[in-house]
């Protein structure tokens, strides 16, 4: 049997002690870095909600528009009619994210009349904003089916296609939360894995958000 002298059976209490204290000396100093990083970004959270919806009522809205335009060369036989189902989420004060059904026709020729049916994506900048409206900035692309497989010589010979898309435009409000949209884009459709001209053309939309 192994017998301690006492001044180890004091040590050792003291030991512990000091081990003890040590712990919950470690545990309050992370726990104050825990509340400090809680209450950073607590705050940065709340400026950035602040700053992005504070001027404006909805972070989500549902629209619609109606597009149509002209060739983009100037030939007189190839125009766009598109029926744009969209919903818009709010970034941030300046910026937007909106996602579109795309539903196209493109007349070209009795023999060689187009159908899109896909999904877009725009981002919006909007630069310049006052109580009754905007000016915004739209980009974006998309993917879907045609039913061109080659009678439209334009876009390849495949059912696949993607659209490029710039431009901008006014949004107004017209009372009721309800936006008025008119807005001019250059669009592009081609088929993204070749090298085919594709179809550009101009064109003007008008629609609603709300």
């Amino acid at each position: 049997m192994i017998r301690m002298r006492p001044d180890q059976e004091i040590q050792y209490p003291i030991a512990r002690r000091e081990r003890d204290e040590m712990k919950r000396g470690i545990r309050n100093r992370l726990g104050r870095k825990h509340l400090i990083l809680v209450l950073s970004l607590s705050m940065i959270l709340s400026a950035m909600v602040c700053d992005s919806y504070g001027m404006e009522d909805k972070k989500v809205r549902f629209g619609f528009s109606f597009l149509g335009g002209p060739d983009a060369d100037n030939r007189a036989d190839i125009r766009l009619l598109a029926f744009l189902p969209r919903v818009d989420f709010m970034l941030h004060r300046l910026w937007d994210l909106e996602f579109e059904g795309n539903f196209s026709y493109y007349g070209i020729s009795e023999q060689k009349n187009l159908y899109f049916l896909g999904v877009n994506s725009n981002i919006l900048l909007k630069p310049i904003q006052w109580k009754k409206g905007s000016l915004f900035l739209l980009g974006g692309g998309g993917l879907g089916y045609d039913n061109g497989n080659g009678r439209v010589r334009q876009i390849g010979d495949s059912h696949f296609a993607g659209i490029l898309q710039a431009g901008g435009g006014l949004m107004f409000d017209i009372g009721e939360g309800v936006l008025l949209r008119a807005e001019y884009r250059y669009q592009h459709l081609s088929e993204p894995l070749d090298s085919d001209p594709g179809l550009n053309t101009h064109n003007l939309a008008l629609g609603l958000s709300f």
